[in-house]
């Protein structure tokens, strides 16, 4: 997230927080390119685990 935009920064965060809600615990156990792949598009909103 270092040097993004503020924007950027923020879609990340949400990203980040609805690929956390398909995970049962308290940690964000997701990789950064999942992530990204949510925050690129395409993917129809559907979280693929």
């Amino acid at each position: 997230v270092t040097g993004s935009s503020d924007q950027q920064a923020l879609d990340f965060a949400v990203a980040a927080s609805a690929l956390k809600h398909t995970i049962p615990g308290d940690f964000n156990l997701v990789t950064l390119e999942e992530v990204q792949r949510l925050t690129a598009g395409g993917v129809g909103g559907r979280i693929q685990r």
